[in-house]
Order: structure tokens, then sequence, then C-alpha cells
């Protein structure tokens, strides 16, 4: 009997464990992540960017638009639209780093009082933080036995490369497509699929082509930022959800087919439990805590480089605090003066030379 549905180590997508990663932070936040030894992670409903979720909504509705329209869930209004993005947003928390080492504009967006420094670390190292997180975040059941916490559990989680895109442009496709197909539709023009099989692929080919991973798209305006994410999706559950599961679970063991001397058993009703959580806190749009914080290894962050506008005393203090750390400092090479790089001596002076 396999789980690999249910596992909790996180999925790297298109990209090496050796890539170096990078994030710009205020400096309390840096000296807050290394003194108390944790990541802090919001939920994606926190950010500025309103499009966050978007995905997830748009993939549903783009497999319901084609000629299958139906065989999967779909929207009656744009209100329902959004309340289905917001629900994505409110269970996801996102830390954000990006795989550009050296950028004016993000040192423009990030450090607006030239005293923020970058962190930087490897894919390796925030997948290991992730799975460490998930090991002990994994299982609701200590909740289920006790019957009155309030709390949340993983469901899920990744490290991904974002995509861009251009999403008005998909959004009015995907518009068009529907209405084509309404109107086809409303004048018996659409044939009537009997071979299911036939219908599974169309509507396979059809979700490949729009495509969406929850958190992994963004606008297309947002692609100077080569971001890298690390997606951890959880389930909040009450005491009247935990009472679901407890009904539930009993109902399951009481089965004569249920073989509770299987060797894979409490796995089993682990993926059982987590999956009626799930089902619930879905149903009733519960929203996770604002923020996690995810502990972190001894040497996670290899470098810190300091905003190279910062003033020298701040730099110096900056400087010395993470020197005393243990964490090597680096210089940045944005905003600096080309011509104070260049050693090269002319054979004569160039000032005496006549102009023609």
């Amino acid at each position: 009997m396999s789980f690999d549905f249910d596992d909790y180590l996180p999925r790297v997508s298109g990209l090496s464990r050796g890539q170096h990663i990078y994030r710009i932070v205020d400096f309390f936040s840096a000296a807050q992540a290394i003194e108390d030894g944790c990541l802090y992670v919001p939920l994606a409903s926190t950010f500025e960017d309103a499009n966050e979720g978007i995905d997830a909504a748009i993939e549903l509705l783009s497999v319901a638009a084609g000629p299958c329209a139906g065989i999967t869930k779909h929207f009656d209004s744009q209100a329902e639209f959004i309340e289905y993005q917001a629900s994505v947003a409110n269970r996801n928390y996102v830390s954000c780093w990006t795989r550009t080492r050296e950028s004016v504009a993000m040192w423009e967006l990030y450090s607006r009082d030239h005293a923020s420094i970058q962190i930087s670390t490897t894919v390796g190292n925030l997948e290991q933080a992730a799975i460490q997180f998930s090991q002990a975040e994994w299982s609701p059941m200590s909740a289920i036995a006790d019957g009155s916490h309030e709390g949340q559990f993983v469901y899920q989680s990744k490290i991904t490369s974002v995509k861009y895109d251009d999403l008005a442009t998909i959004a009015r496709r995907i518009d068009r497509r529907r209405r084509a197909y309404d109107k086809l539709d409303a004048n018996g023009k659409i044939p009537r699929e009997t071979n299911y099989a036939n219908r599974g692929v169309r509507e396979e080919q059809r979700a490949v082509e729009y495509r969406f991973a929850a958190l992994e798209h963004k606008d297309l305006s947002f692609a100077h930022e080569s971001e890298v994410r690390l997606i951890v999706s959880c389930v909040s559950y009450d005491r009247s959800t935990l009472q679901v599961a407890i009904r539930d679970m009993a109902e399951m063991e009481g089965r004569p087919s249920t073989d509770v001397n299987h060797p894979e058993h409490p796995r089993f009703m682990l993926a059982y439990a987590r999956a009626i959580l799930r089902e619930e806190a879905w149903k009733r749009h519960m929203r996770c805590k604002p923020y996690i914080t995810i502990p972190l290894h001894s040497g996670f962050i290899s470098e810190i480089t300091i905003d190279p506008r910062c003033a020298d005393h701040k730099k110096h203090f900056i400087h010395k605090y993470f020197k005393a750390h243990g964490i090597p400092v680096t210089q940045s090479s944005c905003f600096g003066h080309a011509a104070s790089a260049f050693a090269i001596k002319s054979r004569r002076k160039i000032a005496n030379d006549k102009v023609e």
C-alpha cells in the first residue's frame, strides 16, 4: 500500500539543490532569524500582490471551460472565483527568494532605508529546513486524541521557481473559449461524448495546456524578481472539525473490511484523518494563522551582503554583528562607480591629444 500522495517531503521542482538563492530583508529580521534560529514565513494573503493564489482558481476555471465543461469545478460568478482565490491565499505560507545575486531593482524595492541586507543560502538548505518543519507539524493525531484543541498541520510543501505570465491575456483567452463553447452548446453543436476514456484524454490535454499550480505563477510585470518560493500549505482545525474526524475514523475502524493489524494501518488512518480535516476546513472556509516560523539549522545563512548605499556607521555595525556570528560579509557591486575599477595607465596623457 502506497501513500506517496500524502508524503511530508517537500517537492523541489525545476531547481538544483546546490542553487544559490538570495533574499533582501531589513537588518532586524536577519538578526532575529539568527538569534531565534528561525525563518518567519507569512500567509500569501498578507502580500501586497492582489493576484496571489489566482493561478489555482484559473486552473479550475480553464479545465471547466472547454468541451468537457462541468467535469471539474466551475464558478458561477466573479465573486465565487475571488472567494476561491482568497481561500488558497489564506492557507498557504510563502517564503520568497531570488536566483539573482545582484539587482539594482531588488535593492530599490526592498531596501527603502538603504540599510537592509541580502542573505544567501541554497535550495538544499531551504529544503532541509522545510523537511524538519514538516516532520514536526505533519500529524494531527495528538489533537484528535485530545479533541478540544485549535491548531493546524502541514498538508504539503514545495520549493519551485515562479513562472511569469500575462495573467490578463490568459483570462481573456479563457473567457473567449467559455463564451464560444456556451454559444455552440446552445445551438446543439457540441457532440456529447459517450466514450469516457476519450473525454478523460481531452480533459488532461487541456489541463496541461493551461496548467497552473497554486502560487507558482505571477504576472509578467514581476519577472525581474526571478523568484524562488518555498510554499507550505496548512490545514487548520478546531473542536468541531476534530469531532468530525473522531466520528468518521471510529466508523472506519469498525468496518469489517478494516484490517487493524495491517502494518500500514496507522499510516492509513493518519492519511484518512488528514483528508477529513482538510475537507472540513475547506467547507468552512477556515483561515490559517497569519504566519509560521520554520527552525533553521546551523549554517543556513552562508553569507550576507549589505546594501551598497548604506551609511558607513551603519555598515560598520552590521559588518561587526555578522562577523561575530561567523557569517561572511560580501560587497555588492550595485550602484558602484565603474571607473574606480579600472587600473589602466595610458602611454601618454590623453588630455594633451589634439582633437581634429
